[in-house]
């Protein structure tokens, strides 16, 4: 079965495996190479300031020392663990219960959809046929009513959502139409799984295995990784969403319960059933629901890799990382987030809103001012930079084979992540200036 496009039977179980020990075979000389930094920086720019306004704002980059301490435990972890996927140990599994991919859509993105349908359906059937591990599943695409005209024909139920539905605490926007679902569906059996897609969410060959080898295990909620290589164009916009994919596997190596996203992950039907969808009119559906099931349910990350599209467009960059902050605003209104994770969030804006210095490294190089303020700073900045550099190979890494690039790529590659970060620090600013006027759910082009 052909599948639009060829670049989807890369997807498979060789390449994720390769990938993987591609990434283990540098990681500790990362982990020496981040500490390594710390003299070295320090040597070089010995001194440190704090006498301006600039150098206060500069106090923002000890919020990325969390990321910098995730890091380094990440290649620890992955230099002792062996995070492949062994074919040989699932052959001729029978899976007894049920998977629903569910496809929330806006509706505009149908060949998008399309294209995701046909992958999960490949990739189910591929597997049985090589490995004869069966995992009975069904796709559900969820839609709102008017908008489902050219979905009828995709091999999927279709749901649509009534103009008139309306859930209990005001939902709107993606959230209501995963409460509608999960309405619709009732009461499933202790078998069933939900998995959710974004309209672009392909899976692959390592997908389908991995949620094979993880129903076998007690966890509840499970994560996969994201690799965003579809519609790869090689420019900076495709280059710095790799970085997304090295924060998965960073975060994902340490703790599971720790990267959320609104596609890429499963949960079991009676968790789903009681933690819903129904937070009110919010943007960050996905957050809160995770910050929910982290308390009371067992998370585990879910081998293989699901593949995804980067924004095709500046403009789309931006709103959808306006979308983000929002969300995350909307999570601290109405006690709909603790006092814990309110602060946690609330550095993690900081840091972002301080990356925007990021702009002016060249120039306190040039000024022999590049180390962060107070004492230790000329010790710490060294792993903070580092650390930024080391993602964007591991980007590199965790992408190159899906998207056709070679190991001469990667300066070129370097470069656009490096103006891609600068994109990233202002991004935050853009939605400070633009946000007060954004009251909807913007969706990118995913064509």
């Amino acid at each position: 079965m052909q599948i639009l496009s060829e670049i989807f039977e890369n997807f498979t179980v060789d390449v994720y495996n390769e990938t993987i020990k591609e990434l283990k075979r540098t990681s500790r000389w990362e982990f020496l190479g981040m500490l390594g930094s710390s003299p070295l920086m320090a040597s070089l720019f010995p001194g440190w300031q704090f006498k301006t306004a600039l150098d206060a704002v500069k106090l923002g980059w000890y919020f990325a020392l969390p990321k910098v301490g995730e890091f380094g435990a990440s290649k620890l972890v992955l230099e002792k663990e062996k995070p492949f996927i062994d074919v040989n140990e699932l052959k001729g599994f029978r899976y007894d219960g049920l998977v629903i991919n569910q496809v929330v859509t806006s509706g505009k993105n149908l060949r998008t959809v399309e294209r995701t349908v046909k992958s999960i359906h490949h990739w189910y059937g591929e597997v049985e046929r090589r490995y004869s591990v069966r995992i009975p599943h069904e796709v559900w695409i969820v839609v709102d009513e008017g908008r489902e005209a050219g979905l009828r024909g995709l091999d999927a139920r279709v749901e649509v959502v009534p103009a008139e539905y309306r859930t209990r605490n005001g939902s709107m926007f993606k959230a209501r139409a995963l409460q509608y679902a999960v309405e619709q569906r009732g009461g499933t059996g202790s078998g069933t799984w939900v998995y959710y897609h974004d309209e672009e969410t392909v899976f692959g060959e390592d997908s389908v295995l991995g949620i094979a080898e993880f129903v076998q295990g007690d966890r509840d909620v499970g994560v996969h990784p994201i690799v965003y290589p579809v519609n790869w164009r090689g420019d900076v916009l495709s280059t710095i969403e790799t970085l997304r994919t090295s924060n998965d596997v960073v975060s994902l190596s340490l703790s599971p319960r720790g990267m959320w996203h609104g596609s890429g992950f499963m949960v079991r039907g009676e968790v789903e059933r009681e933690i819903g969808w129904d937070f009110g009119p919010v943007r960050d559906e996905d957050l809160l629901f995770h910050l929910r099931a982290s308390r009371r349910f067992r998370y585990g990350v879910m081998k293989g890799f699901v593949y995804e599209i980067p924004p095709q467009n500046l403009m789309d960059f931006m709103r959808q990382r306006r979308r983000w902050i929002l969300g995350i605003l909307d999570g601290f209104k109405d006690g709909r987030m603790d006092v814990r994770n309110r602060v946690k969030y609330l550095l993690g804006l900081t840091s972002w809103y301080s990356s925007a210095l990021g702009f002016l490294v060249p120039l306190f190089v040039y000024m022999r001012d590049a180390s962060a303020p107070l004492p230790i700073g000329p010790y710490l900045t060294g792993p903070i930079w580092f650390t930024l550099l080391l993602m964007l190979k591991d980007g590199f890494v965790l992408t190159r084979r899906y998207a056709g690039l070679r190991g001469r790529d990667l300066p070129s590659f370097m470069v656009k992540g490096l103006v891609g970060l600068m994109l990233e620090a202002i991004a935050p600013w853009y939605t400070l200036f633009t946000g007060w006027r954004d009251h909807g759910f913007h969706v990118i082009d995913k064509g």
